[in-house]
């Protein structure tokens, strides 16, 4: 009789592994700094400074009320996009690329009705005479 547990075969695919003291482990996974929940050491940083788009976007809404207008639906489209960009990265610039929607959004849809109203003046052949 043999004193202990049955010792599976070399090479068994079942048996016990062991691993050479010399052997390379990943390094453990430290918790973050306090006061930072959820911090992951292999997510990338988020971008430094503001979002460009963010900031085209409330440029172009507010140049829409000095250029009639034109520029507000780049800065409505520059605002929506940017919007999305910053949620997705964590870039600072999300108030301004939404301010920038807005306003756009605003001055653009009054650019609409000012237009509709002119073709209904038009059409109507109204004079002011």
């Amino acid at each position: 009789m043999s004193d202990g547990p049955p010792q599976p075969a070399p090479g068994d695919p079942g048996g016990p592994v062991e691993y050479p003291a010399d052997a390379v482990l990943p390094p453990p996974v430290y918790p973050g700094p306090p006061g930072y929940p959820g911090w992951d050491p292999y997510r990338a940083p988020k971008p430094p400074g503001t979002n460009g788009k963010a900031i085209a976007a409330l440029v172009c809404a507010l140049a829409g009320l000095a250029f009639c207008g034109l520029p507000s639906v780049a800065g409505l489209v520059f605002g929506v996009i940017a919007m999305r960009e910053t949620r997705r990265t964590g870039q600072d610039g999300y108030g301004l690329a939404l301010a920038g929607a807005v306003i756009g959004g605003l001055i653009t849809a009054g650019l609409v009705l000012l237009t509709l109203l002119w073709i209904g003046v038009v059409v109507s052949g109204f004079t002011l005479v």
